[in-house]
């Protein structure tokens, strides 16, 4: 089973299963108003290059085809009691190497705080891991983010590397801080 893709396991078990959390593909119907207003949202948006973009559903479908044949994922975060979308994570994959790069946006403000990232972080985090033949998990984020670094730390990933003043936010130079964790750590 080790050579299974995430859409793989996604497809046998239909879903993935967190403590809180359920994940599964993020499809047309998930290109909503409120998955709009996250992705304008000043405080959402604020430690991601998204904020650099004008979003409409036409460019949010154009982005979601671009996860079709390829190795990569595109999942919704969803409430496991309501079934509300909270978020998305991505995982972008290379087969090569055994690496998967994940990325999360939880959009949904009122959970903010209350674990939501964690359990969907460390959820697909382990099923890479444990089920898909990936060796390594990165991760990274700008050094202002403390919520993500949060994150990356709870799910046992530890820093590994720096661009020092990579990026600017609100006129000043910010590093980025790229986070990993291997299998069988």
């Amino acid at each position: 089973m080790s050579n299974i893709e995430v859409k793989d396991i996604v497809a046998l078990r239909g879903i993935l299963d967190g403590r809180r959390i359920r994940l599964r593909p993020f499809g047309t119907a998930d290109i909503t108003p409120a998955y709009l207003r996250w992705l304008h949202d000043p405080e959402v948006v604020r430690f991601s290059n998204q904020r650099f973009h004008t979003h409409t559903a036409e460019t949010c479908q154009a982005y979601l085809h671009t996860f079709n044949g390829s190795p990569n994922y595109f999942l919704a975060i969803c409430d496991r009691e309501t079934n509300t979308m909270l978020g998305t994570m991505t995982v972008y994959r290379s087969i090569p190497h055994g690496t998967a790069d994940m990325g999360i946006m939880v959009g949904e403000r009122r959970v903010w705080g209350q674990g939501i990232g964690v359990d969907a972080f460390g959820t697909v985090m382990a099923t890479l891991l444990d089920s898909c033949g990936i060796r390594k998990v990165t991760a990274g984020t700008l050094a202002l983010n403390r919520g993500m670094i949060r994150i990356m730390e709870k799910v046992g990933m530890q820093q590994e590397a720096a661009r020092r003043a990579q990026e600017m936010i609100e006129g000043v130079p910010v590093d980025v801080v790229y986070y990993a964790r291997f299998r069988n750590v």
